[in-house]
């Protein structure tokens, strides 16, 4: 298949050549080329040559334009400030080029398969489990569902990962309460299976809350319920697979109405990782990115700091002996790079999460 180039790559080489005519004793230079609000493009690279070569930059800048190839890609170009170049571009190029994409027989719109394609994991669509999702789940899906589907395009080897939250001492209470009245997850179906999974969710979370809220001796057995959880006790794994399997009901139910494709073996959540923590925690501390603070096993940065000027510590291990988020994700990552072999590694969360996720890159760089 024969690709058809980008009018900006065409650009680029055209500013490339006119750079090399004009100004010979500059070398191979870069236009800097850049998307602008006074034109189409605009390129920055001259100012930084003037300044290499002790010229005018105004100047040079003109010399480049007259350099430029006459021909039909370029409408207007005109010299602004310290001999930035703001270009528009012709209609009948933009024309020309939306054309050629349209009758590419291969039916890719003239954009070719990268011959350097690697391997990315991205992290993306991430609910809880016996929760509702909310805005922010649905906008990770769709961003990510959309960022896939342009990689996969572009031939680079793509494993998605679903990383929902199904662990932590939540379960604890829900499981105890299913011990309790059993056949509480049953429901029949209503409207649709997904919605009657999250309205059979909905009512066996709001009792089991007010139950332990209520109820000292349900709070105090739904506590011990959390450590048989934590040390795999069969009928605990058996009954908390069973809130996993009725949330996943739900799941697809809402992602295949937005047309998303959601795969049981892309589902792996917190508790995929739970083997992994311990040697995670032991890695970081041997190697010295991680220290104990107060018994708390922890990773401190200089840039990040509290309003008290402290630095705020990542905790991977809490002095109780329990595991942080940052454990399962930098495990995950582990688990990513090291047995997936991925290139590179993209999350789609939300931005409220981006100190979080700045630690832990840090931490395992």
């Amino acid at each position: 298949m024969a690709s058809v180039p980008s009018l900006a790559s065409t650009l680029q080489q055209q500013l490339a050549d006119a750079l090399t005519a004009a100004l010979p004793d500059a070398g191979t230079a870069d236009p800097l080329l850049r998307r602008s609000d006074r034109a189409d493009f605009q390129a920055n690279g001259i100012l930084a040559l003037a300044k290499k070569l002790k010229g005018n930059p105004r100047e040079l800048a003109g010399q480049v334009t007259a350099a430029l190839p006459a021909g039909e890609l370029i409408k207007d170009i005109e010299v602004s400030g310290p001999g930035f170049l703001n270009i528009t571009l012709a209609d009948r190029a933009i024309v020309e080029t939306l054309a050629a994409r349209a009758a590419d027989p291969a039916g890719r719109l003239g954009v070719p398969v990268a011959a350097d394609a690697g391997k990315t994991v991205i992290d993306y669509a991430q609910p809880n489990v016996a929760k509702e999702m909310h805005v922010g789940h649905l906008r990770s899906a769709v961003i990510g569902d959309a960022m896939v589907r342009i990689l996969e395009f572009t031939g680079e080897d793509v494993v998605r990962r679903h990383h929902i939250g199904d662990w932590g001492t939540q379960f604890g209470m829900l499981i105890q309460y299913l011990i309790e009245h059993p056949g509480a997850l049953k429901h029949e179906g209503g409207a649709s299976d997904g919605e009657a999974a999250m309205s059979t969710l909905n009512r066996v979370y709001k009792a089991s809350r007010a139950l332990f809220d209520a109820n000292e001796e349900f709070k105090a057995r739904s506590r011990d319920r959390v450590v048989a959880l934590q040390a795999g006790d069969p009928e605990t794994l058996e009954l908390w697979q069973g809130f996993v399997d009725e949330s996943k009901i739900y799941f697809h139910s809402v992602f295949d109405k937005l047309d998303m494709e959601v795969r049981d073996p892309d589902i792996v959540g917190e508790s995929g990782y739970n083997d992994m923590l311990e040697e995670t925690c032991r890695i970081l501390e041997e190697t010295g990115v991680a220290v104990r603070s107060e018994g708390a096993l922890c990773v401190f940065f200089d840039d990040v700091k509290g309003p008290d000027g402290n630095k705020v510590p990542l905790i991977v291990k809490k002095t109780n002996g329990g595991y942080g988020y940052a454990a399962t994700d930098l495990s995950a990552i582990r688990n990513r790079v090291q047995d997936l072999k991925a290139d590179t590694l993209l999350y789609v969360v939300d931005a409220r999460q981006s100190l979080h996720f700045k630690m832990v890159f840090e931490t395992a760089r």
